[in-house]
């Protein structure tokens, strides 16, 4: 997201002012998140000289280093502990590159005449929802299959109905079911993903959600024990997974080939990630933390506005984010029979 003036066609701005509306945007940001919120998060630290943060994860457990042991081996130097015996703790690293966005909002003196107050106000809303549906964005075309998003390397791509893709609209039998959840749930579980709480996590449209909710297996959240413990965007329980409604989601038109997606937000074909814990991670500077955003309100007269005709409103921010353990990550294609 580029900055840009954003003409939505007003008087001094107090500091008190600058902090209210730096509240109201991190609210808004923050009722809108969904997939950050599943997040391994770090922070850059301040003035670190870098723009970049590193994730370390041990490889994969083997038994090639356990030997059998003698009476005393410990103790002599016997031949199960000599030179080249001893198994090296490896890591494997994952950097996370850090990039800043920004957008600012103008509002016209002749609206500001009017009510400065409720335009600013407004304008907070709008920043504030576009800059969680950026920062989700930027989230998922990470964790999906599209160009420019992650390699699919090691990660688990299904398809409902056991399609190889999509070459015309999903039929009725290609929609969400609790068998492709659960088959998409064993499939981590091959992969050794650790679970957060007991439970894997999946996030999709609600139209796909809505197929597996008349499933005698499906529990909805309405009935949880613990309503504290809800996640945003829950709506129930299935086989093992906690399901998460989210509106940003991927849809695409068919015929895409291996790479079904053609498109973001458009089309017949849905995505729905399913991961472990730990599967990706989102790194953020402090001081321009999506999490802790600042707004910066602007106003009077400069060689780009001599007649002080603009009050500007707008923030930025710092971050970014990285698939972690792509073995922990799957993502289920499917339609819907919702209409």
């Amino acid at each position: 997201m580029a900055f840009g003036i954003t003409d939505t066609s007003s008087a001094g701005i107090s500091g008190s002012l600058q902090a209210f509306f730096s509240k109201e945007l991190l609210k808004q940001i923050t009722q809108n998140l969904v997939l950050d919120q599943f997040a391994k998060r770090q922070a850059l630290p301040e003035k670190a000289g870098k723009n970049s943060v590193t994730f370390f994860r041990y490889v994969e457990p083997d038994t090639a280093s356990i030997k059998a042991l003698s009476e005393g081996d410990g103790h002599t130097g016997g031949t199960a502990w000599a030179k080249g015996a001893y198994k090296e703790m490896t890591l494997e690293s994952v950097a996370v590159t850090l990039s800043q966005y920004g957008q600012v909002i103008g509002i016209s003196d002749l609206l500001t005449a009017q009510a400065l107050f409720n335009h600013l106000e407004q304008a907070t809303v709008v920043n504030g929802q576009d800059a969680a549906l950026h920062l989700d964005t930027k989230i998922l075309n990470e964790l999906a299959d599209v160009p420019g998003g992650a390699t699919t390397t090691n990660k688990s791509v299904r398809y409902a109905g056991a399609a190889a893709y999509y070459a015309a609209n999903p039929t009725s039998s290609q929609v969400m079911s609790g068998l492709e959840l659960l088959d998409t749930a064993t499939a981590l579980k091959v992969n050794n993903a650790p679970t957060s709480s007991g439970y894997y996590t999946a996030v999709a449209d609600p139209r796909v959600l809505r197929d597996l909710q008349n499933d005698s297996d499906w529990i909805s959240s309405r009935h949880y024990g613990n309503p504290d413990a809800i996640f945003k965007g829950e709506v129930g329980k299935y086989a093992g997974i906690r399901c998460i409604e989210s509106t940003n989601s991927f849809r695409s038109a068919p015929g895409g080939g291996a790479n079904q997606w053609t498109a973001a937000g458009a089309g017949t074909v849905y995505s729905t990630m399913v991961f472990g814990d730990q599967a990706y991670g989102v790194v953020d500077l402090a001081s321009q933390s999506p999490y802790a955003p600042k707004m910066q309100i602007a106003q009077g007269p400069d060689k780009t506005d001599p007649l002080a005709q603009l009050t500007t409103i707008g923030f930025k921010t710092y971050y970014g984010q990285k698939i972690l353990q792509p073995k922990f990550l799957a993502q289920v294609y499917s339609g819907t029979n919702f209409s």
